[in-house]
């Protein structure tokens, strides 16, 4: 995907962070973010450790922020603001990601969960190579209530078979 990089996290991906997780469809497929968001929580949270040591990256496309996408504690997480949908460029993204984190030889599995109704977020993991582990009901903060969700995995060995 020529037009797209991963880069470091920016101060100036305030306006373009904060107005992805104001939207409540975005917002909604993540489990402890509050919404809607106080802009104060939005720029601690481009502050943190994991955005400094580049363990929480931003998703540029064509120039612009298009999304961040994180590998935090061998989790995989990923968000993209919606005119980004449907382009590819969370698979391409959490390819990228992955790679990284198996360049590393102490990490031998990533995980990943997702909400039940989120197929798209689902397909993105399947295409990558993960696997699904198994269920789970959880408590999800911008939807105030628990949501079925379910949990994934990529193995060292399935990554390394697919990408040599």
């Amino acid at each position: 995907m020529d037009d797209a990089r991963l880069r470091l996290m920016r101060e100036d991906d305030f306006e373009g962070f904060h107005a992805m997780m104001s939207d409540f469809d975005v917002v909604k497929m993540s489990k402890s973010w509050p919404y809607p968001p106080d802009p104060d929580f939005t720029r601690q949270r481009l502050q943190t450790d994991a955005v400094k040591s580049g363990q929480v990256m931003a998703i540029e496309y064509n120039g612009q922020f298009a999304g961040q996408i994180s590998i935090v504690g061998g989790e995989l997480g990923y968000m993209l603001a919606k005119p980004f949908w449907g382009k590819g460029l969370a698979s391409w993204a959490a390819r990228e990601m992955l790679a990284r984190a198996f360049a590393d030889p102490s990490t031998d599995v990533v995980t990943a969960g997702t909400w039940e109704d989120n197929p798209a977020s689902m397909a993105v993991l399947r295409k990558c190579g993960f696997q699904k582990t198994g269920e789970a009901a959880l408590f999800c903060k911008p939807r105030g209530k628990v949501v079925n969700g379910s949990d994934f995995e990529i193995t060292r060995d399935k990554w390394e078979a697919q990408h040599g």
